[in-house]
């Protein structure tokens, strides 16, 4: 089983969302969709600027763990984000 990193920009509200899961499209239409019952539904449309797979689960954890950080925060907006145009 493959295990996905991802993350999630708000271009409309500046936010980005660190996730992990194994079914990437349930993920986003999950994030994207017409409930209000998550905190990233408040900040939608989300758009996918980052996906790294994982065969371990802990490796998988410990990655998101570190994008949720401080400095992986700090990496995401000065290494990622500017791949994009919004």
């Amino acid at each position: 089983m493959l295990y996905k990193v991802y993350v999630l920009y708000s271009p409309s509200f500046n936010k980005l969302f660190i996730g992990l899961t194994t079914g990437l499209g349930d993920s986003m239409v999950s994030h994207n969709g017409a409930g209000d019952d998550d905190w990233t539904n408040a900040f939608k449309p989300w758009t996918l600027i980052h996906m790294e797979l994982f065969n371990d689960e802990t490796e998988a954890l410990l990655r998101k763990t570190y994008l949720e950080s401080q400095d992986g925060l700090a990496y995401v907006r000065s290494d990622i984000l500017p791949l994009f145009d919004f």
